[in-house]
């Protein structure tokens, strides 16, 4: 077998810092808030259709989607509450409230549009209005982000750069995800630790680990001394406290399938520590993508909206979404609450246009 050569090689440093910043911005506090907004929004208008729609489109849909849809959303708000003070044991497999609200996401997606799937795979594309509510689904999705929990088969979840910053991965079949804005400058990736740890070890902390190979002095040229180097044995992965340190894999055209696994030492680069404590600093760099094309078109609350479509905003702590129509008047936005029922505290926002009825763009003039 004839193995392709990455064409993001970890000697490369561009590679390791593009690679480092992706795995920080995957396990932050402020993308999954808004997986979570997203999907609060998708819930809101799937039970509309529901609601709305005639029963021909609506027997499309299976019965019990609309349950595992807020049985997501519950377990959304529970795990942010428990990210936002540092508690990482939300992605725990089983135990962790995302693992087990990626499980409800997961049936939400094989069972979407029964007369458009098989086997519980998308095999033909939704007819207009199905689209049009699964692109409001995918909005709450981002490649990589099941790059955080731990693997399920004692090996490591990824070993190629290749599979989160090759573009063409972000589109296959019927699905295509946002490529990532990297910031212009990225931040240097730490030297690493001396914390050094081998497959089927527990992991002492959350954070960014890397596969290496240990290098020796020698004494007497046979007896081990101290470390000399360490070489690198593939991609950086997430881990978190508590899982097993798990497998590497490795290219070897002698195999049939190309690869094979092997024991390794995992080596700290970097410990994740955020939010301990409740704070959650300012994350706005893990989202350039406004920055690449202008300044969006924005609304305050009271004034007259100037376009018909979806608004955002990230006034209250928590992103938000509205649809409004050009000449209504723009609303206030509800404060973030930890509890679900108590009731909404309105405040004045600042709304972002995302996207146009009339499908014009969404940013200032430039004129």
């Amino acid at each position: 077998m004839t193995i392709k050569i990455s064409e993001y090689p970890m000697t490369d440093g561009t590679v390791r810092r593009k690679l480092f910043w992706l795995l920080q911005r995957l396990s932050s506090y402020t993308l999954w808030q808004r997986k979570r907004d997203s999907w609060a929004f998708f819930a809101k208008k799937y039970e509309e259709a529901l609601k709305n729609w005639p029963e021909d489109i609506t027997n499309g849909f299976d019965p019990e989607s609309i349950i595992w849809i807020y049985d997501a959303l519950r377990l959304y708000y529970e795990g942010l509450s428990e990210l936002s003070m540092g508690n990482r044991q939300v992605w725990q497999t089983k135990t962790g409230e995302f693992d087990q609200m990626d499980r409800s996401a997961d049936l939400v997606r094989a069972f979407f549009y029964l007369p458009c799937h098989n086997r519980g795979g998308q095999v033909e594309a939704y007819p207009p209005e199905i689209e049009k509510l699964n692109k409001l689904r995918l909005a709450a999705e981002f490649r990589g982000d099941h790059l955080i929990y731990p693997s399920g088969n004692n090996v490591c979840n990824f070993y190629d750069a290749d599979y989160i910053l090759d573009p063409q991965y972000y589109k296959r079949n019927f699905k295509k995800l946002p490529y990532p804005v990297f910031p212009k400058n990225l931040p240097p990736v730490p030297e690493g630790s001396n914390i050094l740890i081998k497959t089927g070890d527990s992991i002492p902390c959350d954070g960014i680990w890397e596969p290496v190979d240990i290098k020796y002095n020698h004494k007497f040229l046979v007896i081990k001394n101290d470390i000399k180097s360490f070489k690198n044995q593939g991609t950086y992965n997430y881990f978190i406290r508590g899982m097993k340190a798990p497998l590497s894999i490795y290219l070897d055209s002698l195999k049939q399938d190309g690869w094979g696994y092997q024991d390794v030492h995992w080596r700290l680069t970097w410990e994740d520590n955020r939010y301990c404590g409740g704070i959650i600093p300012d994350e706005s760099e893990y989202f350039l993508d406004d920055e690449a094309l202008g300044k969006r078109i924005t609304c305050k609350s009271g004034e007259i909206c100037p376009h018909s479509g979806r608004w955002a905003t990230i006034t209250g702590e928590h992103q938000q979404f509205i649809e409004v129509e050009k000449g209504q008047v723009m609303p206030e936005a509800t404060k973030y609450k930890s509890d679900i029922y108590a009731p909404d505290n309105k405040i004045r926002a600042i709304w972002s246009l995302l996207s146009r009825d009339d499908k014009g763009s969404v940013y200032q003039s430039q004129d």
